[in-house]
């Protein structure tokens, strides 16, 4: 359960709920032109209210003007707690 409900989830308890690569099976969102603390406060809000592993990744990309463009990609092994996050989370701007 998330921390949120005050039972301890097993994946925290042994360090493999966030992933240090973009595994092929994650579902996965992208953040364009994020701000720095932001990183922060999307991994505290995760811990806080969702259950499953998780990736958070910085990236580059190019816009339609050829700009770089920074961005975070995110990826959740569970397509619903993708979606939850999409919905609930305030760090999203």
């Amino acid at each position: 359960m998330a921390l949120k409900n005050g039972k301890p989830n097993p994946l925290d308890y042994f360090g493999m709920r966030r992933v240090d690569y973009a595994c092929p099976h994650f579902e996965y969102f992208t953040v364009n032109r994020y701000k720095r603390e932001q990183i922060a406060a999307i991994n505290e809000w995760i811990i806080k209210n969702l259950n499953g592993r998780y990736y958070i990744g910085k990236g580059i990309s190019l816009s339609s003007n050829n700009e770089i463009i920074y961005n975070i990609t995110i990826g959740f092994e569970a397509e619903k707690e993708l979606s939850f996050f999409t919905i609930a989370c305030p760090n999203l701007n």
